[in-house]
């Protein structure tokens, strides 16, 4: 699977999603097919709390000096919305498809995603967990944050550049989620485009690639 963009990002090991007004039409059609389809009470149990590991994320020694407190909170940031995510991928299917049957937004059901995310970021993640909880997939039980590090630095914005792996989305019964939805063991390297906003770093973009392990 391959994958290139500027918002949603290239391969990410989840679906491809061009911003804009495709995404309301996107997101419609979800609703549709989650109200065609029923809820089944059953799948409404998440696995096990995913296990996360952050080898380090320590300063980029060929940046200068100087930078290295606005590095450390810039991958905070990084890392504080890569949880956010995996958290929310995490959470139990079949109430959220309820909710969002019922006419409830990204906005209402993952409202901390605009805490770390803007602009095209924002909406494509929003869309891929609508579109995870909407086929019932649960995430997965154990992700690797890897190594991320500051690649570059403006006063406004920033570069981390990463490889992060996780088991992949699950169905109810345990099975591997569709490849195009993040299913099976895997990985996928990158970057991600962090903006300064209201004195707090947001991604704002991100190109990845999916790669068999990092």
């Amino acid at each position: 699977m391959t994958r290139v963009e500027t918002g949603d990002a290239g391969l990410r090991r989840r679906w491809n999603q061009k911003a804009g007004a495709a995404a309301v039409l996107v997101v419609a059609a979800l609703t549709m097919a989650a109200c065609s389809s029923g809820t089944d009470t059953n799948l409404q149990t998440a696995p096990a709390k995913p296990k996360s590991m952050t080898t380090s994320s320590t300063a980029n020694p060929n940046l200068p000096a100087g930078t290295a407190s606005t590095q450390q909170k810039v991958l905070n940031a990084w890392l504080a919305a890569e949880e956010q995510l995996y958290a929310y991928m995490d959470e139990p299917p079949a109430p959220l498809r309820a909710d969002l049957v019922a006419g409830q937004t990204t906005a209402d059901l993952f409202p901390k995603l605009a805490d770390y995310y803007v602009n095209q970021a924002l909406q494509s993640e929003g869309i891929f967990l609508i579109k995870l909880k909407t086929q019932l997939l649960n995430g997965p039980t154990t992700y690797n944050l890897g190594n991320p590090a500051v690649t570059a630095l403006t006063p406004t914005t920033a570069t981390v550049a990463n490889c992060i792996s996780d088991t992949g989305t699950t169905t109810a019964s345990g099975q591997p989620g569709p490849r195009t939805l993040a299913g099976g063991s895997g990985g996928y390297s990158g970057t991600w485009r962090l903006e300064l906003i209201n004195a707090s770093w947001k991604i704002a973009t991100f190109e990845t690639t999916g790669v068999a392990k990092c």
